[in-house]
């Protein structure tokens, strides 16, 4: 991250969400109240070289950055005479969400020792021996890595795996980064980046028949990492009213629909067997482990109705559980 890309994400955010700011002038940000905004931040981070651009804010400066935004983001700033600045029809794309959350997440990471009496975050597995930044590149440049990888008890009966791979995606999840890679022996193979690597090197050196590789795609039918080679089914799950609310918000998978809403939204008591406080979603995904990890974490609010194998599959490894108690 540059000091002038933080300028122009500022810039955004200050006019996108001017009341965050101290903004009030129905939806328009003058000129001056931008420059204040832009300064405020430069004085609260005055020994931090990152901000050091952000009053560079003359009008010329600011025209610049509007085209680089418009560019960047696809986010046209309009302004009005003698109002300011406004984002006519305003609605975060997905794309633009996901730039803000990357750069909120980065800035977090870059506070982290300053911040950390503000913030906890998660602690996050990745081995000290890989740099995700050169990793990156090798992904785009399509260049061999090597490495050995010695397995667990979900990799396959604790095998040791070696050899050179195409990097094809990484993709953090449950506190750990996975390195999508593919070779002609193991096929696509996903490679938890934590002390299990036991070497690594990027070679410069191309791969010959390089794989197509879509993430979404990919990971289409799945919740987490896992492809079991399981056929995607519909699974329908009903939910009690208090966390229906939760899973509308942070679906289980993007496939998620819902089938019916509670009859009672808010109940005053939890009392699970009242019918009306349930409803029901439906989410379309291989019913593998990660699948049941992901359910049996909703604790008695979440219940599988349908396939019966499914249902019978959650259900007989809460009774192996129940069996650990008595």
């Amino acid at each position: 991250m540059t000091p002038e890309f933080l300028r122009r994400y500022y810039i955004l955010r200050v006019i996108s969400n001017s009341k965050v700011y101290g903004i009030e002038k129905n939806g328009f940000v003058p000129l001056t109240d931008l420059q204040n905004a832009l300064d405020q931040l430069r004085v609260d981070n005055i020994d931090d070289p990152l901000y050091d651009k952000l009053n560079q804010y003359g009008q010329k400066t600011i025209k610049r950055d509007l085209d680089k935004i418009k560019s960047y983001y696809q986010t046209v700033i309009l302004h009005k005479r003698n109002y300011g600045y406004y984002i006519e029809g305003y609605e975060v794309s997905e794309a633009l969400k996901e730039v803000y959350e990357k750069t909120e997440i980065y800035l977090l990471h870059h506070h982290a020792h300053t911040w950390k009496t503000h913030v906890t975050t998660s602690r996050t597995s990745l081995s000290s021996q890989i740099d995700l930044v050169p990793l990156i590149h090798a992904i785009e440049q399509q260049v061999l890595i090597e490495l050995e990888y010695q397995g667990w008890y979900d990799d396959n009966d604790f095998q040791t795996i070696s050899g050179f791979f195409q990097p094809l995606h990484l993709k953090e999840i449950n506190k750990a980064w996975y390195l999508m890679a593919h070779n002609q022996h193991y096929g696509i193979y996903a490679f938890c980046l934590d002390d299990r690597i036991k070497s690594f090197k990027i070679h410069k050196q191309q791969v010959k028949q390089p794989i197509a590789f879509n993430s979404f795609e990919y990971f289409k039918n799945a919740i987490g990492i896992l492809k079991a080679g399981m056929a995607p089914e519909w699974i329908h799950i009903q939910v009690a009213n208090h966390h229906f609310k939760y899973l509308t918000n942070n679906p289980l998978h993007h496939s998620q629909q819902i089938v019916a809403f509670p009859k009672e939204a808010n109940t005053p008591e939890l009392n699970y067997s009242n019918p009306d406080m349930w409803g029901e979603i439906k989410v379309h995904i291989e019913p593998n482990y990660e699948f049941l990890m992901e359910i049996l974490k909703y604790n008695l609010w979440v219940r599988v109705v349908s396939p019966l194998h499914v249902k019978d599959y959650v259900k007989q490894h809460l009774s192996c559980v129940v069996e650990y108690y008595k």
